[in-house]
């Protein structure tokens, strides 16, 4: 068991990192894995840390931990409220489509049946006057203003109980009219030369980038608040190792005086301290067992599982890595937040120029072109449309003025302040987004800085903790002293797994600042 001896086997990896060191050195596999595995399961306090040893052919083999890039995957998978973000920014960025079809063409058809039995005011005598009207056409609004239709409508006119005597000879009781029609107007005041209609157009397309934009930095920052759990609860799981460690330390040390203390080899107040620090200890690691129960739940939470749901071991914190860690030379992007900002800004000012002109007086000019053939045959009544003698001409002009002026002005100035204040939020947290990242990347330098000390801390911890250890055996050193030491290197070690913990949530803060200008990855 020397070979055991200088190495801490109370995690399944010690185990089996230690049994891949005695295959390099040709040692006996299965007599130290079954000589440690013996002596592990009589003590109770460490019991659970031998469940996870599986010896298959004489090799120790540890469970596969999950990774961080694994849990996120899980989280965007599994998550109903990420995914719920994630739709939703979907849906905004297809509903912004929307505002492609203010300026599209259009197809209209109309079809009517008209049965009408009033009684006649004209020198023809009849019953009933039966029409049937059929149109077809197109119509656009263009950008700069102009609506423009074109249609074609054919209209059967069918008199019915026509008195002859009251007719003329020769009139047709059944006809039918064909009119291709050409319709134009265009704005000259409100909404002149489309304003109006484009105001309403960025209006439309500012609602969906702000609401994609929204969406998209609510999904952001769940996968953020994500990763800070799962290093929370992996720093929490290092630490309960930690005090683990320290408490069957402390309890070899209680096992050792009392052992010499009942041989009268010792004093009784070396077993008295002992006893004082397991308790002490096993404090400790209720606490961090609570911390860790805590941070299992908050985990579980973001990939929609139960809250006592047992979590599998996590990565390990790699703290070589961490004091390498390189400081971001310039910001990547702007967060999303600042890009919600802009996007209500601009909504705000999009809602307000619609506000504007359409409390504008109007004036539109108008006019339309139709050429008209009537024949008692649908087909003849078309082919008569080409003779421009039987044309209609129209050419108008509407006037529109509100007449509460006070009150249109009112409506427009509190737009404009409504699109001034959102304009200045916009540049408050453009101001705060910079203040906020210098603040970041000091924070990600001093906290790299105090691992670089903690790390330095728990070597010395060690060193001192070691001699001491040798010292006792000796009959240099009290017992007492020992436990201080041992607590003083725990203590030293949460440190470094807390200080290293921060480097981690600094960098998963940095993410947030990972978006191109569009809002994208």
């Amino acid at each position: 068991m020397k070979i055991l001896d200088n190495y801490n086997l109370t995690h399944p990896q010690d185990v089996f990192n230690k049994v891949i060191d005695c295959i390099l050195k040709g040692s006996n596999i299965n007599k130290y894995v079954s000589n440690y595995i013996t002596e592990t399961m009589m003590s109770s306090k460490i019991i659970n840390r031998c469940l996870a040893v599986l010896v298959v052919g004489g090799l120790a083999v540890p469970a596969q931990a999950l990774t961080l890039d694994e849990y996120l995957n899980q989280v965007k998978g599994e998550s109903l409220g990420y995914r719920s973000f994630e739709e939703s920014a979907k849906a905004a960025t297809l509903k912004a489509r929307d505002a492609d079809l203010f300026f599209t063409p259009k197809l209209f058809a109309n079809a009517q049946l008209l049965k009408d039995g009033k009684e006649p005011f004209s020198a023809i005598m009849y019953d009933r006057i039966n029409m049937e009207n059929y149109s077809l056409g197109l119509s656009q609004e263009f950008s700069f203003g102009l609506k423009a239709t074109v249609s074609y409508a054919a209209e059967k006119t069918e008199i019915e109980g026509i008195q002859s005597a009251s007719i003329p000879a020769g009139f047709p009781t059944t006809f039918w009219y064909a009119t291709p029609k050409l319709e134009l107007s265009m704005p000259l005041w409100g909404n002149a030369f489309g304003k109006t209609e484009r105001a309403k157009q960025e209006l439309n397309r500012q609602q969906s980038v702000a609401e994609r934009f929204g969406s998209e930095a609510q999904a952001k920052g769940y996968l953020t608040e994500a990763e800070a759990a799962f290093w929370r609860l992996a720093s929490a799981q290092d630490i309960v190792a930690v005090q683990k460690r320290a408490l069957a330390q402390a309890q070899s040390i209680l096992d050792y005086v009392t052992k010499k203390e009942k041989m009268n080899l010792g004093e009784k107040a070396d077993v008295l301290q002992a006893k004082a620090m397991v308790e002490a200890v096993s404090f400790q690691v209720q606490l961090a067992a609570n911390q860790e129960k805590a941070a299992r739940r908050q985990f579980n939470t973001y990939i929609n599982r139960q809250a006592e749901e047992p979590a599998p071991a996590l990565s390990g914190i790699d703290y070589g890595t961490l004091t390498t860690v390189e400081l971001p030379k310039s910001r990547p992007g702007d967060r999303y937040d600042l890009q919600v900002a802009q996007a209500q800004a601009d909504l705000a000012k999009a809602s307000a120029n619609v506000l504007a002109e359409k409390n504008r007086p109007t004036l539109d000019v108008y006019g339309s072109y139709a050429l008209n053939g009537r024949s008692t045959d649908l087909q003849e009544a078309m082919d008569r449309t080409n003779m421009t003698e039987h044309d209609t001409t129209v050419v108008g002009v509407r006037l529109n003025i509100p007449l509460n002026i006070g009150a249109a002005a009112d409506a427009k100035a509190g737009a404009l302040k409504s699109a001034k204040a959102a304009d200045l939020l916009y540049q408050h947290k453009k101001f705060t987004q910079e203040q906020d990242w210098e603040n970041l990347v000091q924070q990600l330098g001093e906290a790299k800085e105090n691992l670089r000390l903690a790390t330095g801390i728990v070597n010395a911890q060690k060193a001192k903790l070691d001699n001491e250890r040798a010292r006792l055996k000796q009959g240099r050193t009290t017992t007492y002293q020992v436990l201080l030491f041992e607590q003083d290197f725990s203590q030293s070690e949460v440190n470094r797994v807390q200080a290293a913990a921060q480097i981690l949530g600094l960098q998963a803060q940095i993410k947030l600042y990972e978006t191109n200008a569009e809002g994208g990855k």
